[in-house]
């Protein structure tokens, strides 16, 4: 989709058959998500449904996205965890996250272009000049959200895992002499039971 062209969009809602915002590979979330849920009073109902992905290669990178489960029409395809699959909508659609509320409409720090072309709700609705600009102000403030977050991402993982080895540690030293007798009872009997298990998988190979 090139810059000069116009744009459209209207959400489909429960009238969608695509379901494309839905089962599409990944649904980001931001910090700035984070945050509007926290204003708003709505993180703890939200937050369940959030996970972090862990790079997997050095090209990798840290991301938050709803967990996923699979449709019941189609267990092989998989749709965003607030995907309400009865009412064919969403369950959070009023606080959904900021990528959400711009699909399919993306932008990539130089131009703007669909993201997805199963999306049956662009070319419907308005185009006036103020919801075209509305529109790209969402996606820029989503880029802008979204680069910030890929960037904070590993700092605060850092900050996080270096908080919860130092309160194991504090909690370790903190072990009374009995409790730490017991600690060192069910690790010995953990390693035994490993030990044991492997060589019965070589006796079997064998």
């Amino acid at each position: 989709m090139s810059e000069k062209s116009k744009y459209s969009f209207k959400c489909l809602e429960q009238k969608c058959e695509t379901k494309a915002c839905h089962i599409r590979p990944k649904v980001l979330v931001t910090i700035g998500d984070l945050n509007r849920w926290m204003t708003q009073g709505y993180i703890m109902n939200i937050l369940p449904g959030i996970t972090i992905h862990m790079p997997g290669s050095e090209e990798d990178t840290f991301y938050f996205e709803t967990a996923r489960k699979p449709l019941e029409a189609d267990s092989e395809v998989s749709a965003c965890i607030f995907y309400n699959e009865q009412a064919n909508g969403c369950e959070i659609r009023y606080s959904r996250p900021i990528s959400c509320q711009t699909f399919p409409l993306e932008f990539n720090g130089e131009k703007y272009h669909l993201s997805s072309k199963d999306c049956p709700g662009v070319g419907e609705g308005e185009v006036s000049k103020e919801a075209l600009q509305e529109s790209r102000d969402l996606a820029e403030k989503e880029f802008r959200e979204r680069t910030e977050t890929t960037a904070a991402l590993p700092a605060i993982y850092s900050v996080m895992m270096n908080q919860i080895v130092r309160q194991s540690a504090e909690a370790m030293q903190n072990l009374s002499d009995e409790d730490r007798k017991k600690m060192d009872e069910i690790l010995a009997k953990s390693s035994e039971d490993s030990t044991t298990d492997e060589d019965a998988t070589e006796d079997q190979s064998e």
